[in-house]
């Protein structure tokens, strides 16, 4: 019936094979159904070549991540070390002689392990000043599952790490396991996104914690503040990122740094139907305490008083996952990362001011010509608590501008439309700021300095000094491609990023 399978040499079919350039015919509609085929049996991933094809389930595929599973791929890389069968450069993992030995299907753990080991072989091969990174592109429309997979990419890389410290320490005994005593553990809950999102041991001491579990802990922060619900995707990344991760010479995971590329700042003003703000608003709304609801002036207050949280009529996510839930891994998040008290509630009171600087009134005033803040809107005076300014400071920077001419400075009002104009870039700038401030906080708990030492690469600019490790492996996790009726320039932008990328392939 002309269905495209690969053949061996005595002719007899050999099913859908684990890498489509085994198709005896290697063309668009052969690619698509082995695809489809596979699919139907719950193969998810498939190999061409040196790039993994993941397609998304749209369901919980548990049992394809657990620990024995991840352990399977760290065994087999480990076993194609020892026999001098590494991934050779630029495979995805387990291009070696193993892949028979063990009979592992590609998985995106065998894409991070093969990585994982070029980079290995590399510093051990390695002469003076010779380059031993490597990097992962994840590339894909939105709701692809590009998200999600750089989280796998990052859990296994991470829990490698964490084995060969172990393995380390095991040697350095003379074989014997370690007899100190383990540190306690006050806390494990059940993970809301397939093990990924907060699904950590709480120490008692926040300072106790790996360096392992500190890099996998940016991901709620990040996602709180730059995911949201679109109309393919119900915690779509609105912004793009790479990631960092950095190895000593044995291996070990040492540190970590974050890049993050065009935040999508018009989604805080207005959504298309079906689609949600930053996800950080909900939560705040449904997951805070009444005592901290009080503390944030959003007491009395929900999703659907505001204008950015209600403009779609969308609140909550199709997915399953709770805001209250999320909100909880996000504050455990921001302890583990580092971040004081202090520090939490200065960036909960900018998102909380964010929600009531889109609910504040603007009134014409002479005729329309001039303009001034409602002074009766119960928002403003949450609006000045919060943000730590004067009404009549607010009212000058939103209703007047400035012209400066042969030295003289003159004050000239604006009208109504241009001071609401002005009032959705301060909630943009504001956000925007705050948004970097995070990833700056993030970046200065995790990115590694020199010893003795005292500043910080928080910016989340890549370094470039040899001080950070010997290797590192980057994950561009980048936006993705989508079409709406109304596109904006952000999505233009996203859009051309996501072609360019594409040529990779």
């Amino acid at each position: 019936e002309g269905d495209e399978q690969a053949f061996g040499l005595d002719g007899e079919p050999l099913g859908y094979p684990d890498d489509l350039i085994t198709l005896t015919h290697l063309h668009e509609p052969a690619v698509l159904h082995c695809l489809r085929k596979r699919f139907d049996q719950d193969k998810i991933y498939t190999n061409t070549g040196p790039i993994l094809i993941a397609l998304n389930p749209f369901k919980s595929c548990k049992s394809l991540y657990s620990d024995t599973i991840m352990k399977r791929y760290w065994e087999r890389g480990e076993a194609q070390m020892l026999m001098g069968g590494g991934s050779g450069e630029g495979n995805s993992g387990g291009s070696g002689g193993g892949r028979d030995d063990f009979n592992l299907a590609p998985h995106v753990y065998d894409l991070a392990d093969g990585t994982y080991r070029s980079m290995m072989l590399k510093i051990d091969l390695a002469r003076a000043g010779e380059k031993c990174d490597q990097s992962i592109l994840v590339s894909g429309e939105s709701g692809a599952g590009k998200t999600v997979t750089t989280k796998f990419i990052m859990q296994y890389l991470a829990t490698l790490s964490e084995r060969r410290a172990e393995a380390k320490a095991i040697d350095e005994l003379g074989g014997k396991p370690s007899s100190s005593t383990p540190k306690k553990r006050t806390k494990k809950r059940e993970s809301v996104d397939l093990g990924l999102r907060g699904s950590f041991q709480k120490e008692e001491d926040p300072a106790d914690t790996s360096i392992e579990q500190q890099v996998l802990q940016s991901n709620p922060i990040l996602e709180s503040f730059g995911n949201a619900r679109t109309i393919r995707n119900d915690n779509s990344s609105r912004f793009g990122k790479f990631i960092e991760i950095r190895f000593d010479p044995t291996g070990t995971l040492v540190g970590a740094s974050v890049e993050t590329y065009l935040l999508e700042k018009v989604r805080l003003i207005s959504q298309a139907e079906g689609e949600r703000n930053y996800h950080v608003f909900y939560e705040m709304l449904g997951g805070m305490t009444e005592d901290e609801l009080d503390q944030f002036l959003l007491a009395d207050y929900s999703a659907e008083d505001f204008k950015i949280t209600s403009c779609s009529g969308t609140y909550d996510r199709r997915d399953g996952v709770q805001d209250t839930d999320t909100y909880e891994d996000l504050v455990d998040a921001l302890e583990v990362m580092g971040f004081t008290k202090e520090q939490q509630d200065d960036v909960f009171s900018i998102a909380s001011a964010v929600l009531h600087l889109s609910n504040l009134g603007i009134n014409p005033i002479k005729g329309g010509e001039e303009c001034e803040i409602d002074a009766e809107n119960e928002h403003l005076e949450p609006i000045l608590k919060l943000l730590g300014v004067t009404k009549e400071n607010l009212n000058q920077a939103l209703c007047y501008f400035k012209i400066e001419a042969r030295g003289q400075s003159y004050t000239r009002a604006v009208q109504k439309d241009k001071a609401e104009k002005g009032l959705e870039a301060l909630m943009k700038a504001t956000y925007s700021a705050i948004f970097d401030y995070i990833v700056k906080r993030v970046n200065a708990s995790i990115t590694v300095k020199k010893k003795g030492s005292k500043s910080e690469t928080g910016s989340g600019r890549r370094s470039k000094g040899g001080n950070s490790g010997s290797a590192f492996i980057g994950v561009l996790d980048i936006f993705g491609f989508e079409s709406f009726k109304v596109n904006s320039f952000e999505q233009l932008c996203i859009n051309y990023c996501n072609e360019a990328l594409q040529q990779q392939f």
